[in-house]
């Protein structure tokens, strides 16, 4: 009997003496960690990885696919030629195949078993201030299984810092995981989530794609070079692209380039479909997280998806669209009643991905604004809503942006969603971060209105690295020049020039010569 009371307190004791260590992780610095869920690309896919064939097949070095696409340029200067598409053709999809087709899943919507990917763990206790940690994943698999490894990575940043809640900081397909983790785990132990330029609700390119819906515009191929303008670094490069591209513009340049993209799409499209599209990204569960609802079902007949051989497949499809973007607003209401701050980013004003027949859709570059806002309405590219546009729901709170280009009542979350006029998919600067820590840092769930120095509509200055308010729009020369004067750069100045030109220009062959 001693030694069985002895036993005992030898435990108790034990448990005694362990109580004040588990007692002591704990952390309170008062700065809860942040976890950076990230876009598509944030992890390597490898194939044979460890082995004297290792390649990388996603994230791969420019020279690595340069040398595969190698044989497509004599092929292209042999079309030029003959016009001998099919022989093209062959090439070309030989190429993409031995570049991506190893890619595929299975009907199951598992990989390859020489296909691995890059796994990620949180390794250092540090956090708060400008440290975050960083989640990746395998861009193709179902999103639902990713959800499921950030729910392990969240646990383990927990531990490490000693904090029992989270901050996420979402970015593109970051926020698809995102939405399939609060589907399967709710958001008890997070404090804020901010979605950046999320597909929330999809993208118009891959349900058009998933369609078969291909086009090429030459103004929206010259408008999508140009949006990219600003994000480069040094101001004076910017401009003088932006002039070459309108010198092109006006020389006919890109219209003769697409004259021949033109015959190959004509030619060639079906049989790229067939032999690449479908066989490759038609069996990945991550691309199918960007098909839009009025896509989706249609989607799933073109691409070919067979019942009898892709059941375990489209099962992983069907529930992330029905059970995760099907039902978001109910998961994001639901995380705010939780005690979750919730905020949506979306960009605007920028040309989408010029591949489809959407191509008017105003975007971020890549995500289209309504998508990304969870139902913004908004008006097409270069356009604003109709003068007599009535805004659609809550006509006690004006919604709608001082350009006209959106009206933001229709969205989910219309009272903490913001748009950040010409901001480039998840390109974030300074001023960004600036405005994400205020986020981070409030207790309550704030909202559009709460803070005059970040209203709901943001023009992006990335000259300044900051943002300021949407101005009003008027006429194009004064719209150009308020710009120039907002934030004066060479770019802006060039866009000033540019615009008066052309509007001298219209004005000249348009009314004064037609009236002679």
């Amino acid at each position: 009997m001693k030694k069985i009371l002895s036993a005992i307190m030898a435990v108790v004791m034990a448990f005694a003496v362990m109580v004040p260590a588990f007692a002591a992780d704990k952390c309170n610095c008062g700065e809860t960690p942040t976890v950076y869920v990230a876009a598509l690309g944030s992890g390597y896919v490898m194939l044979d990885e460890g082995t004297e064939n290792e390649r990388v097949l996603f994230r791969p070095e420019t020279e690595d696919i340069l040398k595969i696409l190698l044989p497509v340029v004599p092929a292209a200067v042999e079309l030029i030629a003959t016009k001998n598409y099919d022989k093209f053709g062959d090439v070309l999809i030989g190429c993409v195949n031995e570049a991506f087709g190893m890619l595929a899943l299975d009907g199951n919507g598992n990989s390859h078993p020489r296909v691995t990917s890059e796994q990620f763990h949180p390794d250092t206790a540090e956090h708060g201030g400008d440290h975050s940690y960083y989640f990746g994943y395998d861009f193709r698999l179902d999103p639902v299984e990713h959800a499921k490894n950030l729910h392990s990575y969240l646990e383990e940043v927990k531990e490490l810092t000693g904090h029992d809640e989270v901050k996420i900081r979402a970015s593109s397909m970051g926020g698809v995981v995102m939405m399939a983790y609060i589907r399967l785990y709710g958001t008890k132990n997070i404090e804020t989530i901010i979605f950046q330029n999320c597909p929330l609700l999809g993208t118009a390119v891959a349900g058009e794609l998933f369609n078969g819906k291909f086009e090429i515009n030459k103004d929206a191929l010259v408008r999508y070079a140009e949006c990219a303008l600003p994000a480069i670094e040094i101001d004076f490069v910017s401009g003088l692209l932006y002039a070459l591209c309108e010198a092109f513009d006006e020389a006919g340049i890109f219209d003769a380039l697409l004259g021949l993209v033109d015959g190959i799409i004509v030619n060639l499209k079906d049989r790229v479909f067939d032999e690449c599209l479908i066989p490759i990204f038609g069996t990945l569960p991550g691309i199918w997280s960007f098909v839009p609802d009025e896509y989706y079902e249609s989607g799933k007949e073109f691409m070919k998806l067979d019942p009898a051989t892709q059941a375990g497949l489209i099962a992983k499809l069907d529930f992330y669209h029905y059970e995760v973007q099907g039902k978001a607003e109910e998961l994001l209401r639901g995380a705010q009643a939780d005690g979750t701050n919730i905020y949506i980013v979306a960009g605007y004003n920028m040309q989408r991905t010029p591949l489809v027949t959407a191509y008017m859709e105003t975007s971020d570059g890549t995500v289209d604004t309504k998508y990304a806002s969870c139902g913004a309405t908004c008006a097409p590219i270069g356009s604003q809503l109709p003068e007599d546009y009535v805004q659609a729901r809550f006509n006690d709170i004006d919604y709608i942006s001082p350009d006209r280009m959106i009206d933001a009542s229709t969205c989910m979350l219309p009272e903490c969603t913001w748009f950040v006029k010409d901001m480039l998919h998840s390109t974030t600067h300074d001023g960004h971060g600036v405005f994400y820590d205020v986020l981070f840092a409030s207790e309550e769930q704030l909202t559009v209105f709460d803070m005059p120095e970040y209203p709901q509509f943001m023009q992006n200055d990335t000259i300044n690295q900051t943002f300021v308010p949407v101005a009003e729009l008027s006429n194009p020369i004064e719209d150009a020049f308020n710009m120039m004067k907002t934030i004066p750069s060479f770019l802006n100045f060039v866009k000033l020039v540019a615009t008066v030109l052309e509007t001298v220009v219209d004005f000249v062959f348009k009314t004064l010569i037609p009236a002679v």
